[in-house]
């Protein structure tokens, strides 16, 4: 059931984060007649990526997935 939840909240994360920036794209082309969809749909795609790492790292409970966990003592 945890791995169930896991990755539906990462299906969210990313639908909600491009969805949501690829809609304000959208209003500002179809308001001001410009061309920066593209611009906020990577801007979104970005955002569910950095979304979803957030959620991994918090799922394996860990600051960030590259630390280093084992030091040398030279």
């Amino acid at each position: 059931m945890k791995m169930l939840a896991l990755i539906s909240q990462l299906a969210i994360s990313m639908l909600t984060a491009v969805l949501l920036c690829g809609g304000i794209g959208y209003a500002i082309d179809a308001y001001f007649g410009t061309n920066v969809f593209v611009f906020f749909l990577i801007l979104g795609i970005a955002g569910g990526y950095k979304a979803c790492y957030n959620v991994i790292c918090k799922f394996l409970g860990k600051d960030s997935l590259f630390e280093n966990t084992k030091k040398d003592d030279n």
